[in-house]
């Protein structure tokens, strides 16, 4: 079976149960689905790291996504500096009590605490959407995000396929280029329109027309930067958990930098109704 056909499968499997939870008046099944994808992801990122020869804290990682999770979840996010600080304490006092290969500590601390911040506090925003009030305001901006994005991304892989000739960032991403990333552009503006008339009428449309581009670039620039950190650890894909799409890591790559996009646009700069 072709790798689309795969693409295909997994998407008709995964979407409805994405925005089934998203619609959902209790946040549980969501924020249950954002913890689970996420503990894959942090998991998938220790890997590329254990590839490049360095030991990350996998359990003082995964304890320290599960608070900052828990710290979106009451809406205490200004706690995260405190909490973050207490991961640093407790990766220097392992790091005492058990490192051995000395050459390896400061990247594998770095690695620890940039493996939390870059997906758990990353995706812990998408909490922090799920639990915006009224809850159907938080569903109509996470309906926004994951159409738009993922409308970038279909349109991207059909006309970079199709039109594709000059490579956008080849040392990094050889099979990227400008005509899919401009294809990209144009998929996430249609899907801002769409989503605009068809169920958020209340996100002005040049705000919503705005924050497709920023998306859009702030997705593409994620996704570069993952593709970096599989390159550096020699590997195509973090993994091979969803058919078709590689690992949990290879999915999140467009959405952890435009998660805290839309929440603070959300707080902030959504006019009144």
């Amino acid at each position: 079976m072709s790798n689309l056909a795969w693409r295909v499968i997994t998407a008709l499997i995964a979407l409805p149960l994405l925005f089934w939870s998203i619609w959902l008046p209790t946040p549980f099944l969501f924020v249950g689905f954002v913890i689970l994808a996420t503990l894959f992801g942090l998991i998938e990122y220790f890997h590329l790291a254990e590839k490049l020869g360095f030991i990350p804290f996998v359990s003082i990682g995964i304890c320290g996504l599960l608070g900052v999770h828990s710290l979106f979840y009451v809406r205490a996010t200004e706690f995260l500096p405190a909490l973050l600080g207490l991961l640093l304490g407790a990766t220097m006092v392992q790091g005492v009590l058990t490192e051995r290969d000395f050459k390896k500590s400061l990247p594998s601390h770095a690695a620890t605490l940039h493996g939390v911040v870059y997906v758990g506090v990353l995706c812990g925003f998408l909490i922090g959407l799920k639990r915006l009030e009224p809850p159907e305001l938080g569903s109509r901006f996470l309906t926004f995000f994951f159409v738009v994005i993922m409308a970038g991304d279909v349109a991207a892989y059909f006309v970079g396929r199709a039109f594709g000739r000059h490579k956008l960032a080849p040392l990094v991403s050889p099979g990227k280029t400008i005509e899919g990333a401009v294809g990209n552009v144009v998929g996430s503006l249609a899907a801002a329109v769409a989503v605009h008339y068809g169920l958020f009428p209340a996100l002005p449309l040049s705000h919503a027309l705005a924050l497709a581009v920023v998306m859009n670039i702030i997705g593409q620039l994620g996704d570069l930067y993952e593709s970096l950190l599989k390159r550096g650890a020699g590997t195509k894909d973090a993994a091979a958990v969803l058919p078709g799409h590689g690992g949990l890591l290879d999915r999140l790559d467009s959405l952890l930098f435009n998660a805290p996009v839309l929440y603070y646009y959300a707080q902030y700069g959504l006019p009144p109704s």
